[in-house]
């Protein structure tokens, strides 16, 4: 197939304007592309648009990716969604002017001849005569308030229940740069359902606007959300201010099922995550970022297990960038790597906006003479269009002779290799900012392991292993100190690790033994690890968890994994330094992590 090579971006899309208004069209020897919306241009902010492709003589399964540019930014195209056998993308931007969207197709994953198509697309302002407007979003429990254009400063919003006696606290979204002649346009999230909510713009200078009144909606019946109740209502001791509990579920695989909401502390719903919306099973990890946007992975219908789509969206539920294992596959196989059969468990966003993320790879290894399979581990690192910049494969750094401390077999659910042994199962990972390098639990060898990643230039071995048997001597008065099948290793300090200790070797075959609450002060200087923190959780959590520290001190660890089959239940407890338990939600299923935070935009502590 013939490349149609487009250069000349800018001059490009004012010409596409002219020639095609509501359709792009582009053509190669062999292959037609032609690019509708849903809605002729010019649309609204926030208004959600699908564009469709049509693709002649492309191949017998061509694949398409889908690049927007804001004419503002010098037409410098960004992935909204990377190459995939969909041919439609869901686009409702947040800000007002002039857009390219680009559609490229190849006849598969693995071609590398593409032809591209580019339409040009106003949005325009809701703001009207000047005032602001707040109008409901697809999510009733989400608004989008529309300031009026400010030149200099910032701007930010906040929004509080109506009252008889207008004394309620205020919450506030994040903060916008103000732009010449453009309206900023703020989703109001964190609000319950069917009730009277004031919202207001605060001024770089300090100022109020006046007050505009929005009532939230009905979540929708078709929605199944899980049951929540408070099994230790909050005391004095209690950290108040921080009164979102942000739920992630898992194990709830119904199509309708929610797993990412967040409740107030009586588990009233604020907010979700509509998957039917979203058109994807499940939604493990939910990672809420500073900002009010989330990273999450889940499976659309080409997979029959595991996950094979990572996507961001905004508070609304409208996707904002996406990518998926066959192109990831395909970038990896360019590089002379092998393939990935599905994420797992972790996105994290770096300090420089790229994201590292986790693939389940496989390998046959000899096990006393009999060839084995086993699941490994790719960590991978994304640009900003899901671009593999770096890779670090655990085969090539960690013994394979040294098998799962409890002979763990992939089940398929995360794992998408049934029957290989389970080798490693990692299930966090988090920034060094000290060093920039990358740590990362290795549940099922029960260590955390530094990385040398080096801000992108390092060369993957391992600094240290952190655990029984690992590269440290420990300092601990307790008779078992190391964790083991630990989740959600994080830095509270440059030299503090948060964790939490599922305990599974340690209470292997143990009756009444109980999951812990841990912090590691680390010295790398003389490879000493001090336990500060080891509270006793009163339950026992064999999988699952998070870890989190709150602002007055007291800590809010998830003991996820409860219940039976048919009646399964997470909780989340907050818990004093002294190891008292201050507040205690449960929730209506298996919890892969909750955190306590004051709103949605200022992200999950990693």
């Amino acid at each position: 197939m013939q490349t149609l090579r487009i250069t000349a971006f800018a001059t490009w899309c004012i010409f596409a304007a002219f020639l095609f208004p509501v359709m792009g069209r582009a053509e190669s020897t062999s292959c037609t592309i032609s690019l509708t919306p849903s809605k002729p241009s010019p649309q609204l902010v926030g208004e959600l648009v699908v564009w469709t492709s049509t693709a002649t003589n492309c191949g017998d399964t061509p694949v398409y990716r889908y690049k927007v540019a804001f004419t503002s930014e010098s037409s410098k195209f960004r992935t909204a969604r990377d190459f995939s056998l969909s041919n439609t993308l869901a686009w409702g931007p947040l800000a007002e002017g002039s857009y390219s969207v680009m559609v490229t197709v190849k006849s598969s994953f693995d071609a590398t001849d593409s032809t591209s198509a580019v339409v040009a697309d106003e949005i325009h302002s809701l703001v009207a005569a000047g005032q602001a407007v707040v109008t409901p979003t697809l999510n009733p429990l989400v608004a989008l308030y529309s300031v009026p254009p400010c030149d200099d400063g910032s701007v930010y919003v906040k929004f509080r229940p109506v009252s008889e006696t207008n004394d309620l606290p205020w919450k506030a979204t994040s903060t916008l740069a103000c732009a010449h002649g453009q309206s900023r346009n703020f989703l109001v999230a964190g609000m319950l359902a069917n009730t009277s909510y004031e919202i207001a713009h605060v001024n770089g200078d300090g100022s109020l606007s006046a007050s505009l009144f929005f009532t939230t909606g009905t979540p929708p019946p078709s929605l199944n959300f899980p049951s929540f109740v408070v099994r230790r209502s909050r005391g004095r001791n209690s950290d108040l201010s921080q009164d979102v509990i942000y739920h992630n579920f898992t194990g709830r695989p119904q199509a309708n099922a929610v797993n990412l909401v967040a409740t107030d502390l009586l588990g009233r719903v604020e907010w979700y995550s509509d998957p039917l919306q979203s058109g994807l099973s499940n939604g493990t990890p939910g990672v809420l970022q500073p900002g009010g946007t989330i990273f999450f992975l889940g499976r659309d219908s080409h997979r029959p297990r595991g996950f094979n789509v990572l996507r961001e969206i905004d508070l609304a539920g409208t996707p904002l960038r996406e990518t998926n294992i066959d192109a990831v596959n395909a970038q990896l196989k360019a590089k002379g790597q092998g393939i990935i059969y599905g994420f797992h468990h972790e996105v994290l966003r770096l300090p420089n906006g790229n994201i590292a993320t986790l693939g389940w790879n496989l390998r046959t290894v000899d096990v006393s003479g009999v060839p084995t399979p086993y699941a490994g581990q790719l960590l991978m690192v994304l640009d900003k269009d899901f671009q593999v910049l770096w890779t670090w494969d655990a085969f090539d750094h960690l013994d394979v002779h040294r098998g799962p401390i409890l002979g763990d077999v992939c089940s398929g659910a995360p794992c998408p290799i049934p029957g290989a042994v389970d080798w490693l199962h990692s299930n966090s990972l988090a920034w060094s900012a000290e060093d920039g390098n990358l740590l990362m639990s290795v549940r099922h060898q029960a260590w955390e392991i530094k990385i040398d990643y080096n801000r992108g230039a390092g060369d993957g071995h391992i600094i240290w292993r952190l655990g029984k048997d690992g590269d440290f001597a420990v300092d601990s008065t307790d008779s078992s100190p190391w964790f083991s099948y630990q989740h959600n290793v994080h830095y509270l300090d440059k030299n503090t690790l948060l964790l939490y200790d599922n305990g599974n070797v340690r209470c292997n075959g143990v009756p009444k033994c109980h999951s812990r609450g841990q912090t590691w002060t680390i010295d790398e200087k003389t490879m000493i690890a001090t336990q500060q923190l080891n509270i006793d959780l009163g339950n026992y959590s064999g999988a699952l968890g998070s870890a989190e520290k709150l602002p007055n001190g007291n800590f809010v660890f998830t003991s996820g994994f409860h219940g039976t089959n048919d009646s399964p239940f997470g909780l989340s407890m907050e818990m004093s330094p002294g190891g008292t338990r201050e507040y205690m939600m449960q929730g209506g299923g298996l919890e892969y992590r909750t955190y306590r935070m004051a709103d949605l935009y200022g992200g999950i502590p990693k």
